[in-house]
Formats: C-alpha cells, structure tokens, sequence
C-alpha cells in the first residue's frame, strides 16, 4: 500500500437511536458506507431524497450541503459504517 504523507484513513461505526435526524451540515471530503443494521434518508442541497437500507452502500458528496439525514425508524437504532481520506487533524463534518 502506498503511502500518502499528510493524508489518513478513518473508518466509523455510528449509531442513530429511533426517529434521530442530524442537523444540516457537509462534508469536507468524499466518503464511502455501508448499512448494517436500518434504513436512513438522506438528501443533499438540490439533490432528490434517498432512503438507503440494511445491506446498502452510499457515498457523501464533498462539499455538498448535506440539509437532511435521519433514521427513518421511530423504533429501530440505525447502524452504519463509513470510511473517509482526508488530510490529517482535518475534519470529516461541518455543522455551520
């Protein structure tokens, strides 16, 4: 594997409870993920509403504002993984 002085790899594994909905935020980099457990929906400023499930990969676009992402179950946890490059100490979310 080559290596990229300045640039890390960070994987995580997040958990929204039922119903939870983050704030309107973006991304400062490309990210790519996978459902483990639930459904989500998602929609990007001027993009249509996505709902991805257990099973699904998905991306977040780059600095894009990200205005919805919720839990569409008001009785199941949502578990994902997701997996960012960046530059080290950089951020991987932005709330404004």
């Amino acid at each position: 594997m080559q290596e990229l002085p300045g640039w890390e790899t960070r994987m995580y594994l997040i958990e929204y409870a039922p119903g939870v909905a983050a704030p309107p935020h973006h991304h400062p980099a490309a990210g790519v993920g996978y459902v483990v457990n639930g459904s989500f929906e998602s929609t990007f400023e001027g993009g249509k509403t996505t709902e991805v499930r257990e099973g699904q990969s998905f991306r977040d676009l780059p600095n894009v504002p990200h205005v919805m992402f919720k839990n569409t179950s008001a009785t199941k946890p949502l578990k994902f993984v997701i997996s960012y490059v960046v530059r080290k100490g950089a951020p991987v979310l932005v709330v404004p």
